[in-house]
């Protein structure tokens, strides 16, 4: 059988089939193009193609446009505007200065407010309204614009002055906000602490109770970190063995807080024998047993001496007295030994607690 001659450009040289060189690829690439509605084949160089005299499907083909339509070097050019306009976009927030950014830490704080859950539909849970009140004023009468005043002044609890603030907020922080480096963290995460002011009322069971198992869920930071507190307690939470209890409580705020306001409520609850007074009454009882400020001997009590004398930072204290038996100027007087008594260990120079007598203004606000 004769053997088939190969074709001359299969690079045959003396029987011996000769592989293609990189000129020799170049010069044989296969370019398609339209003719007649049908493809035909045709060998050229891709450089001395005219990109003006391509028609679509050879620039598709060649990759000089993309799917959409858009050409390589628009591609290229939207990549560098978006790029462009990221870059744009960015704001340096960390090189704020610190005052700046501790008030866009403050407005956050503000925009993220507190909401309880409801551990059940049928658990009623206590509803976050600000608490006014007013100072208790001494009654006024004829012969007390004759008396003279005494030489050595006195501490007077019913002293004009703002009082402390009753709509502190209650709101927190953004946790995606914490998280986002270690220097916002550090700087915001005190905020909360310091402008909410913390709640503890008589709701089931005695506020010093709820105030405990609060704390004692904190961190050391947090705890000194506390400024605002209202509480509310049962007479029988500042004698016995409760004092232990209120001592535990104020050793926790003894270097951050800085105004107390405080209620103190008449009987209103049973002792259940494990350290709870149960809360069975919201009002004052008439014959109820009431705090005392100093013991048959002048000295001040152990809830005073172990307890509001460690709050070392603490400036104002209101108290509101609910005693059923009490008239305004029985509170007033026990508020001037409550103020006396804080204050008779302390230095000249050191900064003195004004303590304040004040009374419920009317009922609940509610706010948001």
């Amino acid at each position: 059988m004769p053997r088939p001659q190969l074709n001359d450009d299969s690079g045959c040289q003396g029987g011996i089939v000769v592989p293609w060189g990189p000129t020799d690829c170049a010069a044989q690439q296969i370019v398609p193009s339209f003719v007649g509605g049908s493809v035909r084949p045709e060998s050229t160089n891709i450089k001395s193609l005219n990109r003006e005299n391509l028609s679509e499907f050879e620039a598709l083909m060649l990759g000089e446009i993309s799917n959409d339509g858009s050409s390589v070097g628009e591609l290229d050019m939207d990549s560098a505007t978006a790029t462009s306009s990221e870059d744009e976009s960015f704001f340096p927030f960390m090189e704020l200065p610190f005052e700046i950014r501790l008030q866009v830490y403050r407005w956050l704080h503000l925009m993220n407010p507190i909401r309880l859950t409801q551990f059940a539909p049928w658990y009623p849970i206590p509803v976050n309204r600000a608490y006014f009140v007013k100072a208790v004023t001494p009654p006024l009468c004829d012969s007390d614009a004759l008396e003279i005043p005494d030489e050595t002044p006195r501490p007077i609890a019913s002293a004009v002055g703002p009082l402390l603030s009753p709509c502190r907020p209650y709101c927190c922080m953004p946790t995606a906000m914490l998280q986002a480096s270690k220097q916002i963290y550090y700087e915001s995460r005190q905020l909360p602490f310091r402008e909410n002011e913390f709640v503890f009322v008589n709701w089931f069971a005695s506020g010093l109770w709820a105030a405990r198992s609060f704390i004692r869920g904190l961190r050391a930071w947090q705890t000194q970190t506390m400024r605002y507190a209202r509480l509310e307690l049962l007479s029988r939470d500042l004698s016995g063995r409760h004092v232990d209890e209120w001592k535990e409580l104020c050793g926790a705020w003894a270097t951050g807080l800085r105004g107390l306001r405080l209620k103190i409520l008449a009987g209103g609850g049973s002792g259940t024998g494990v350290g709870v007074s149960w809360v069975v009454a919201g009002s004052p009882q008439r014959g109820a047993p009431t705090v005392n400020v100093r013991d048959s001997d002048g000295k001040a009590e152990l809830w005073i001496e172990n307890g509001l004398k460690q709050l070392k930072r603490l400036r104002y204290l209101e108290v509101e007295l609910s005693v059923a038996d009490w008239d305004a100027q029985t509170k007033l007087e026990w508020c001037r030994c409550l103020e006396e008594a804080i204050n008779e260990s302390k230095a000249d120079t050191e900064q003195q607690v004004r303590v304040r007598c004040v009374e419920r203004e009317h009922e609940f606000r509610a706010w948001r």
